[in-house]
């Protein structure tokens, strides 16, 4: 279990950033839902949410079938007059990709995309975090999510 860390991180990366290619889109596990699973050794992962540019969703780990580690998020275009649904998954992907080949997925992230500035703040660690990422336009906030999480017993 000391390698669960560093199994999010490749997980993420495997999963909807896409910036690694082994993730595999399942069918829903909810009605309108987008699945995408991701598995190595005794870890398995799955990414499942509802909504394009609002949404919501849950991740979670499992070792050795288990349920350990689990991550549920909430995302939302606060202002639809300086950012749409396609231009905000192009600076996540950009952002995301950046951040998981550094080899984290917490602790305090910016990231230049174009005109856009991503930021990612959070407090904990892998084990027990909340956290906000923010795409802002000129210091304007354009998009925000929320999220929480940690390991499960």
């Amino acid at each position: 279990m000391e390698d669960l860390e560093s199994f999010i991180v490749k997980a993420k990366k495997n999963g909807w950033v896409g910036s690694e290619p082994g993730g595999q889109k399942i069918p829903p596990s909810r009605p309108g839902s987008l699945d995408i699973t991701f598995a190595e050794g005794d870890f398995f992962y799955q990414d499942s949410f509802v909504g394009i540019s609002d949404f919501c969703g849950q991740e979670q780990v499992c070792y050795k079938g288990k349920p350990v580690w689990s991550q549920a998020y909430y995302g939302w275009i606060v202002r639809t007059d300086l950012i749409d649904g396609h231009r905000t998954v192009e600076v996540l992907r950009a952002a995301l990709s950046a951040m998981y080949c550094a080899g984290k997925f917490l602790g305090s992230f910016e990231f230049s995309h174009g005109e856009f500035l991503y930021q990612d703040k959070n407090e904990g660690t892998f084990s027990n975090f909340t956290g906000i990422e923010e795409i802002r336009f000129n210091s304007e906030v354009a998009y925000r999510l929320r999220y929480f999480g940690g390991t499960v017993k």
